[in-house]
């Protein structure tokens, strides 16, 4: 269910630490999350060891996306935001840099949207991307998500701000 023949999704695991570590403190990409300073690794690691993976108790769900041959991480997803009443979450992805323009974004996004139809009966899943955002904008039109509405100003980047595209999809 959550493994195709090239990517794997998983709970996160004491192993991840290091690898969190250095992706969570990328700040050129913190203009689209609410970080704003970096993460230390004991951080990560009371983060991961205190990890609810119960969406509908935590409200988030974070997913670590493997290789399913090498089992080498590229890439995590995070299911944020979830109401279980109106059966809709968030969505924020992440692929390493390394990692880009290999379709593994596509593939995580797949998975993500079979393991909400099925396992937790999701309705709906949301995601606000950035204008200047051109492959997650690209991702998410791709995949049948419909965008619903321009968020003006909606991010702060680098001391400006820009509007933001808010997707939705029907599951």
């Amino acid at each position: 269910m959550l493994t195709d023949d090239i990517l794997r999704l998983r709970a996160l695991d004491s192993q991840d630490i290091l690898t969190l570590y250095e992706w969570e403190n990328l700040s050129e990409l913190w203009n689209t999350s609410a970080t704003l300073a970096p993460y230390s690794r004991r951080n990560l690691a009371r983060y991961i060891e205190s990890y609810d993976a119960n969406p509908f108790a935590s409200g988030e769900l974070r997913l670590m996306a493997e290789l399913t041959a090498s089992g080498c991480p590229v890439g995590f997803v995070d299911l944020y935001g979830v109401e279980v009443r109106h059966r809709r979450a968030y969505i924020g992805i992440l692929i390493a840099p390394e990692y880009h323009r290999r379709g593994y974004a596509k593939r995580i996004l797949g998975l993500l949207e079979c393991y909400c139809r099925r396992h937790l009966q999701m309705h709906q899943l949301i995601a606000i991307v950035p204008v200047d955002n051109e492959a997650s904008l690209s991702l998410f039109a791709s995949c049948g998500y419909i965008q619903a509405a321009v968020l003006p100003d909606y991010i702060c980047s680098d001391g400006e701000f820009i509007d933001s595209i808010f997707y939705h999809k029907i599951l």
